[in-house]
């Protein structure tokens, strides 16, 4: 093999080969990230508000990232963060000022959407999509929303829960009082 005239003898084409592929490697390394969802649906009370979390892993800042949360298709946008802003345009009417981004720890990869009253129409898989400029990485989440049987009526069954067995036991042992009375005078 001849020499290179001016490079160490350390240059060979093999060596920079291996130079070139190790910085694409870290150069890929660099920018990959997975995006991580509840593993269990989350569950919600109709009429509440409910916090639908994801994170990135490894944990980065993603306040630069476009962060998107949507239905069955990335166009079926529930929020959307792009430019470290808020972008409502092209938000699903059924969401208009119903969402909120929660962003306190964003710049650990961390972040939910709080979807306000919620409703039976929300229930369903949600997805969270993180963009970085390179990579795209989406998770997927499941909201189950559950509607109370008897809203108005749940204190009322806690007070009748609570108030039926003491007067039971207020009548038994009442019975209990006279039958012991009436034994003791016979």
């Amino acid at each position: 093999m001849k020499k290179m005239v001016g490079f160490p003898e350390f240059f060979t084409s093999k060596s920079l080969i291996l130079l070139l592929f190790f910085l694409q490697l870290l150069t890929l390394g660099s920018a990959q990230f997975s995006v991580i969802g509840p593993a269990e649906p989350i569950l919600a009370l109709e009429g509440k508000d409910v916090e639908l979390p994801c994170h990135l892993k490894p944990k980065m800042n993603a306040e630069s990232m476009e962060v998107r949360w949507f239905r069955s298709q990335p166009s079926d946008i529930v929020h959307l963060y792009e430019n470290r802003k808020d972008r409502f345009q092209q938000q699903m009417e059924e969401y208009h000022k119903r969402t909120k981004l929660v962003t306190e720890t964003m710049d650990y990869g961390s972040v939910a959407v709080r979807v306000y009253n919620v409703t039976v129409s929300d229930e369903g898989q949600y997805r969270c999509s993180f963009y970085n400029g390179q990579v795209s990485e989406v998770a997927t989440l499941e909201l189950q929303v559950v509607a109370p049987l008897f809203p108005m009526a749940l204190s009322l069954m806690v007070a009748l829960g609570v108030t039926i067995p003491l007067l039971g036991l207020l009548i038994a042992g009442g019975l209990y009082l006279i039958w012991k009375q009436n034994r003791y005078k016979e």
